[in-house]
């Protein structure tokens, strides 16, 4: 019998070892020897110092309760490295496990069985630094998409801004409108990644992209065998943006009866997958977008009423951008430091030639289109700034165009636009509230219903010198101005 457990005990792969209290070494199979290089005098040095800390573990357990039931006195890890006799490093962990004698129930010996974990180990580093790596790629989505990071001070952009913050730890729906290009899904991307499900997905769906045969099985899934061709289930975008974010992209464009699922999905926070025979639940925070006027289609009879209401809830409204051009020169400076990493081109700045054609552009194609030009810019750019010779021929075109407009009295000496006439009026009104208030501006403010910051704001594009700090009345202002 006992050749029969040391053949067995030398067949095994781990090491297994046991050492009495006397420091005696009972065994040692051959796994010890060969496989781990490790020396009888190591082992003998720690199965002892294993073997007082579990005496004086047992000798704690003792003194408070007198006896020591089966199991308490559990097995001890410890990890190291060995290296090999080839040379190679291996991981192992050692067992170390207490043997009592039978009759005076005290620590006679201990044995310990060494294991390799090389293969485990490696898969445990592997899995911290995917673990860090997670936790820093949050980090950059997190600051990637913080509000900060959407450029502007104009107070069209600053209100849509300040609304966006105040929804975002809230589940309510959103809904984004703005043009095409004016960075609806980044505003979307900045309130899920502020909100309590920035942990969880972000899923887009742009609701143009797929005919109406295909949208319900793209925005529910399937199950295997709904349809021919269904070989396995595929999760829908519903079930992708669990516990997270589903953003509806161009939502109006959704046929009726997509709209009535949606509907469902809205009011009941359910769905059914096609070909499945239960509902599942829809745990997902819904922001939808849209470029055209929803009111008219809903009048129009193109849209659903009872959806627009529940998408309607909290809508925020994004500028386009020739309605913030004084944002332009601060976003072509964003622009120019994100593409100068990209890039590795150093491009300091626009020449005043180039900056006047660019402000003087309707962009209708927003920030993106202003995207795209900054970026073919700093490509064609040689020097340390953007001139004239870099801009797109389209942009030069227009601002020719719009110069022999202007040279032409024929045409335009008996108009007057539409921005000069609003101009106008508003000068009128803030030329009659200084006066009404003696030319206290906060007075004046408060009778028009503006901040301070926008009254002086207006007031210093009518003269710099109303924006000063004089005592002048406001009569001799008004008089200069008739």
């Amino acid at each position: 019998m006992k050749y029969d457990l040391e053949y067995v005990l030398d067949s095994a792969l781990d090491g297994v070892f046991i050492v009495a209290s006397d420091r005696r070494l009972v065994l040692f199979n051959r796994a010890c020897e060969e496989l781990y290089d490790i020396s009888r005098e190591d082992v003998v040095d720690k199965a002892c110092w294993k073997l007082s800390d579990f005496q004086q573990s047992c000798d704690s357990i003792s003194e408070r309760d007198g006896r020591i039931s089966y199991g308490e006195l559990g097995s001890k890890k410890e990890r190291m490295v060995l290296t090999h006799k080839e040379g190679r490093q291996v991981w192992v962990e050692t067992i170390y496990t207490p043997i009592f004698h039978k009759e005076s129930e005290e620590i006679a010996y201990v044995m310990g069985v060494i294991k390799d974990i090389t293969e485990l180990k490696r898969a445990e580093d592997e899995k911290e630094r995917l673990q860090k790596e997670l936790i820093t790629i949050r980090s950059e989505l997190e600051s990637k998409y913080d509000f900060s990071t959407i450029v502007g001070n104009s107070p069209q952009i600053i209100q849509a801004l300040k609304l966006a913050s105040q929804v975002a730890p809230q589940n309510t729906t959103v809904m984004l409108v703005g043009e095409s290009g004016t960075g609806k899904e980044l505003l979307a991307k900045a309130i899920h990644y502020n909100s309590p499900r920035a942990s969880r997905p972000f899923v887009a769906l742009n609701c143009s992209a797929f005919p109406d045969t295909l949208f319900e099985s793209e925005l529910f899934g399937y199950e295997k065998g709904a349809f021919t061709g269904a070989d396995k289930s595929k999760p829908g975008k519903i079930a992708l943006a669990s516990g997270g974010t589903l953003f509806l992209d161009e939502v109006t464009s959704m046929s009726p009866t997509a709209q009535v699922k949606i509907l469902r999905v809205i009011q009941e926070r359910e769905y059914e997958p096609l070909g499945a025979v239960r509902s599942k639940n829809a745990d997902i925070r819904i922001i939808a977008a849209t470029n055209k006027e929803l009111e008219s289609l809903v009048n129009d009879g193109v849209f659903r009423e009872d959806l627009y209401y529940r998408l309607f809830v909290y809508p925020i409204q994004l500028p386009p951008l020739r309605e913030r051009m004084r944002d332009l020169p601060l976003l072509i400076e964003t622009l120019l430091k994100k593409f100068h990493h990209a890039m590795g081109k150093s491009v300091q700045g626009v020449s005043s030639e180039a900056m006047e054609v660019l402000m003087g552009y309707s962009w209708p194609g927003n920030v993106r289109e202003l995207q795209n030009v900054i970026e073919r810019m700093m490509i064609l750019s040689k020097g340390d700034r953007i001139e004239m010779s870099d801009l797109p021929g389209y942009l030069v075109d227009s601002a020719r165009t719009r110069s022999r407009r202007s040279d032409s009295p024929s045409e335009f000496s008996d108009r007057i636009s539409l921005e000069d006439s609003i101009h106008k009026y508003e000068r009128g009104l803030i030329l009659k509230a200084l006066q009404k208030c003696d030319n206290n501006k906060t007075q004046a403010a408060n009778l028009l219903g503006l901040s301070r910051s926008t009254f002086r704001y207006k007031l210093s594009k009518i003269s710099p010198e109303l924006s000063m700090r004089s005592r002048v009345g406001a009569e001799s202002y008004r008089r200069k101005w008739k």
